[in-house]
């Protein structure tokens, strides 16, 4: 496998530079908002006459503006964003509920809107594109009211990302088989269609924890070899190799709940024998620690954190049931860890605050070679993005490509 696409193009030319330096420029008036041509050279570290030849043919294609009046050089007079106004739409299934918000181009939340998702009825199952088709209308209807421009819409899921036009498959809530989850939503919400003719990006599926790991490869100074793991909404991770994410040549890079690791397991809904998520996904657990009913009455949020209070007080079926999780968490990677080789794994939700139960299924099996020193690697570490990790990481992404060619910002 090969690392995948980055929202950033690779430069390789005149017009590379040109673009690259162009996004700098942009990205600053993006996130600090207006400033001067004197300040932009301070900020970007590009020569005055760089700034100035920029500037100018930004001005002149309409994607930043003067603010101010012009006097002398123009060195003082303020600069900002044209299309400034624009927002970014983000949506995706939580542990509970549909999701979406309204971000500046910044990234700064402006609204989220949220839709409890149906219990689960084996008579009269709901299609888990439903809630989240209801509040992709709230955000967009919002956004029109408010006056905003859409400038993204990324919808994150848990399964993988494959094929053309994207289709996800083994996703916990989804199904196993391909859904088109886009197909669904336009299907769903008569605006959209509206919408998309004037994003300048077609809307973009990604997996949830590609998106979360960019943001912890973010608080990894110098590290650009990253395998995420989370284990809430489902058993899903994401491998970042140089600074890309590792996607594999149709999208199953890091597919690793659906690793068959356990021998003569039980079937799969993927179809495969004794894949990790059949030990270690997040309702396997609750079941097994007695609190599929508690997750049922309370929420799946709320009996993870019971999980954890119960694995912390030693509650015997509660502990019993993680550490089985954990053991073939840790043998998985005795797989994944030699194949990708990272530098660090980052362990999220409720499964970072065992993370040395995982690290010592890990290490029960490594080889002694070099007097002990394979044993040691890689570094293990808690994840900081917290719940939104995936929200800030698609929003950061998704201005990464706005700005990679800063013509799409204007109109």
């Amino acid at each position: 496998m090969t690392p995948g696409d980055t929202t950033i193009p690779t430069i390789t030319g005149p017009l590379d530079l040109h673009r690259e330096q162009s996004a700098r420029v942009v990205e600053h008036l993006v996130i600090h908002g207006s400033a001067t041509r004197s300040e932009l050279v301070n900020a970007t570290g590009l020569g005055r006459g760089t700034i100035a030849g920029l500037t100018a043919r930004l001005l002149d294609a309409g994607v930043i503006r003067e603010s101010g009046d012009a006097h002398g050089d123009g060195r003082s007079t303020p600069l900002s964003l044209a299309g400034g106004d624009r927002v970014i739409v983000t949506a995706r299934l939580t542990l509970d509920d549909a999701l979406a918000t309204i971000a500046t181009l910044a990234g700064d939340e402006d609204a989220r809107f949220t839709e409890r998702l149906a219990p689960a009825d084996p008579e009269r199952p709901e299609s888990p594109v439903t809630p989240l088709a209801v509040v992709l209308s709230r955000a967009i209807a919002r956004a029109h009211r408010s006056g905003h421009r859409i400038a993204d819409i990324t919808v994150l899921v848990d399964g993988a990302v494959v094929g053309s036009p994207a289709v996800v498959i083994t996703d916990a809530r989804f199904g196993a088989e391909p859904v088109d989850v886009l197909g669904e939503l336009r299907a769903m919400v008569p605006t959209l269609a509206e919408v998309e003719r004037s994003l300048p990006l077609p809307i973009r599926l990604t997996p949830t924890a590609t998106a979360a790991a960019s943001v912890e490869l973010e608080a990894l100074p110098g590290i650009g070899d990253v395998l995420f793991l989370d284990g809430d909404t489902a058993v899903s991770a994401a491998a970042v190799a140089a600074g890309r994410p590792l996607t594999g040549a149709h999208g199953l890079g890091a597919t690793f709940g659906h690793l068959p690791i356990v021998p003569g397991g039980l079937r799969c809904r993927c179809g495969q024998l004794g894949c990790l998520a059949t030990v270690a996904a997040p309702e396997v657990v609750l079941e097994r620690a007695g609190l599929a009913g508690y997750a049922a009455t309370d929420g799946r949020a709320a009996a993870l954190e019971e999980l954890v209070l119960r694995i912390g007080e030693a509650e015997d079926r509660a502990r019993w049931a993680w550490l089985d999780a954990a053991h073939w968490i840790g043998r998985t990677l005795q797989i994944v860890v030699p194949t990708i080789d990272p530098a660090v794994v980052v362990v999220g939700g409720y499964w970072s605050g065992f993370i040395n139960d995982i690290q010592s299924a890990l290490k029960g099996n490594r080889p002694t070679v070099g007097n002990g020193a394979i044993s040691a690697i890689p570094v293990f570490s808690h994840a900081v993005g917290g719940s939104d990790a995936a929200l800030v990481g698609a929003r950061r992404q998704a201005r990464e490509r706005l700005i990679a060619d800063p013509l799409l910002l204007v109109g």
